[in-house]
């Protein structure tokens, strides 16, 4: 990862940016949504990790810390994604297979309750995501006298 930064950096113009947009694991619970009000169900088996992501926070941090890259902002926000059925939800979870999946029983309890709720009832999960914009800081010029005569010349 750090190899891919400084790739990154070196390629980069003076000035130039970078945006590391990246979810933040856990998910918050699954939740049932009816009319903008919205109901817990359950949590999803996930495995057990440092909420983030420690190699990618590493990786960043050695780059901030070498100067190759600066933090221009940071912030952060909830993604929430929403499903009319429960097959729409395991599709979207294939992607995360290794980190979480929808236990039988959560997926019954959320049948039922987007059965009873009727069509205006969406599922929704959330996650976390941390936006970083990087930004290549520009190569300050440094004054050398020339050699020959004396005469101060940027480099």
């Amino acid at each position: 990862m750090v190899h891919a930064l400084e790739e990154i950096a070196r390629t980069l113009v003076p000035g130039g940016l970078v945006l590391d947009i990246r979810p933040y694991l856990p998910f918050r619970p699954l939740e049932l949504v009816v009319d903008g009000e919205a109901r817990v169900l359950g949590r999803l088996d996930e495995a057990a990790f440092d909420p983030g992501d420690p190699a990618a926070d590493g990786a960043l941090g050695e780059i901030l810390a070498r100067g190759l890259l600066t933090l221009d902002y940071a912030g952060a926000f909830y993604s929430s994604s929403y499903w009319d059925s429960i097959a729409e939800l395991r599709d979207y979870l294939r992607d995360w297979s290794d980190v979480a999946r929808l236990p039988r029983s959560l997926a019954d309890v959320a049948r039922r309750s987007l059965r009873a709720a009727g069509p205006q009832a969406w599922l929704r999960l959330q996650t976390y995501v941390v936006v970083n914009r990087l930004r290549k800081p520009h190569r300050r010029r440094r004054l050398r006298r020339l050699a020959v005569s004396g005469r101060l010349a940027k480099t």
